[in-house]
């Protein structure tokens, strides 16, 4: 049977005393349901904040990994950038090196055979001309001429040809004194170390040396220059 206690309260007035009753078994009761109540919610508080502490743990944790393969992921895009980079500049300086040789070689191969066709042309050449000075001696009346023509200015000329081509000389000379004046006071000098055919033409400022192999000569260095 459960406990009473009555306890006598006295109302102001003319009221007669009434009595209250407390259940102390109810109270009690009362209690220990607020206090499951609170156990209970402070339960589902721990609860909910672990949930809560482990996302935010996993979201953190897979934030950083993110990051930090982002990080690893841009350095490696950096070092390979780096490195591509590098092996294309390098490859680049080969194929500039490549070129700038095969372009070395391409000149002098074109070179070489420039004079070579030269030196093959001269050769030709020599063989064509010696033909025609056998056959005639226009050749040194036409070199003669020239070097005339060139020392027009020139006092004193002499005339060297080969002792076989002095007559000759001396005809054309007396020719082209008509055309050329200083060529009827040109001296002729005979002298066998002048190749047949031509003539070399000497002054107080110089001379022109008018044989075949020294015009052939002077013709295949300034076409190999």
């Amino acid at each position: 049977m459960a406990s009473v206690i009555k306890q006598d309260e006295l109302i102001r007035g003319d009221a007669s005393p009434q009595p209250v009753a407390f259940n102390v078994e109810d109270v009690q009761a009362r209690a220990r349901n607020y206090l499951e109540d609170a156990r209970r919610q402070a339960d589902e508080i721990l609860a909910n904040a672990r949930l809560e502490a482990a996302s935010l743990l996993t979201e953190t944790k897979a934030k950083a990994l993110a990051a930090a393969n982002q990080e690893f992921e841009k350095r490696v895009q950096d070092s390979a950038q780096k490195l591509s980079d590098t092996r294309c500049k390098t490859a680049i300086a080969a194929c500039e090196a490549a070129v700038s040789g095969v372009a070395e070689s391409t000149t002098q191969w074109l070179a070489t055979w420039r004079n070579q066709t030269v030196a093959l042309a001269a050769r030709i050449a020599e063989k064509i001309v010696r033909r025609e000075m056998q056959d005639n001696d226009e050749l040194l009346r036409v070199w003669l001429e020239e070097a005339l023509v060139a020392m027009r200015d020139s006092r004193d000329l002499r005339l060297s040809v080969h002792p076989d081509d002095f007559a000759v000389a001396g005809r054309f000379l007396q020719q082209l004194a008509k055309s050329v004046p200083q060529a009827i006071d040109v001296e002729i000098l005979p002298d066998p170390q002048v190749e047949q055919g031509g003539c070399i033409v000497l002054s107080n400022n110089g001379r022109i040396d008018q044989q075949l192999l020294v015009q052939l000569d002077r013709l295949v260095e300034q076409l190999t220059q």
